[in-house]
């Protein structure tokens, strides 16, 4: 005798008939508020991480445009004074002169005549060796012309000298110096030597360095002579004696290395 299908083989045969989307729905129905559970990529077997790329050069600063001013370390470098030398020069330049007679001396001792040396300017050249340090050794020869009170038509002081400088060094453009030497005078009419004898001096001043080789200064001498007894012109006698001077020089001098 055939039996009638119970409940339970009714509900499988209609989810076969239903097919796969049939048993989709069962889970999500029974749990419809559950989340999803995020995705996880596994790593492919055998991938290598990058390396991390090394930063490169800093991009340069913007060029300041032409015509603006300087920025505050261009003009530190300018204001900067040139770095000490450590090459020996060739020193040279020429001088203009002013020749101050302090006291004339026995040469004008006879107040019935004009005293024959007076006031003067002139020039001198000098050639010297500056060394690395603080001293510069040189020659120099200098000429002026003095009020003679019309006993000469033309009145030279000649001198030829040798020179010591010492210098002060300031790290800076501007050096002074202290002065001393030595050498010969000569005083005559036109280029004549109507007496002659030894001089030392003693001075000081200041350079300023206005290019790399280049200098100008100004010093102040103080100097004294032995000119022997000489007749000028008008038949005076002229006792010998020691006449001193003081000599304002404005220089302009030029370096060359030697060595």
């Amino acid at each position: 005798m055939l039996r009638p299908p119970t409940a339970a083989l009714v509900t499988v045969t209609a989810m076969a008939l239903a097919g796969p989307a049939a048993a989709q729905e069962v889970p999500q129905s029974a749990a419809p508020d559950a989340a999803p559970a995020p995705a996880i990529a596994a790593p492919a077997t055998g991938s290598v991480t990058p390396p991390v790329a090394a930063p490169g050069p800093a991009a340069p600063g913007p060029t300041p445009a032409p015509g603006a001013p300087p920025d505050a370390l261009s003009l530190d470098f300018e204001k900067t004074p040139p770095p000490p030398t450590n090459v020996i020069y060739l020193q040279y330049g020429v001088a203009f002169t002013a020749e101050a007679v302090l006291a004339p001396g026995p040469i004008c001792d006879n107040v019935e005549v004009p005293c024959i040396i007076g006031q003067g300017a002139g020039v001198a050249a000098r050639l010297g060796w500056r060394s690395t340090g603080a001293w510069y050794l040189g020659v120099a020869y200098a000429f002026s012309k003095q009020d003679p009170n019309k006993l000469y038509r033309l009145a030279i002081l000649q001198q030829a000298r040798a020179e010591a400088r010492y210098y002060v060094d300031t790290g800076r453009q501007l050096q002074p110096y202290a002065s001393g030497g030595g050498g010969a005078m000569g005083y005559g009419n036109e280029w004549g030597v109507d007496t002659l004898g030894p001089t030392v001096f003693v001075g000081g001043g200041v350079e300023a360095q206005i290019t790399r080789r280049t200098v100008v200064g100004v010093g102040l001498t103080y100097r004294m002579a032995y000119l022997s007894s000489f007749v000028d012109t008008s038949g005076t006698a002229r006792d010998a004696g020691l006449p001193q001077f003081l000599s304002l020089e404005l220089t302009l001098e030029h370096r060359d290395p030697i060595h």
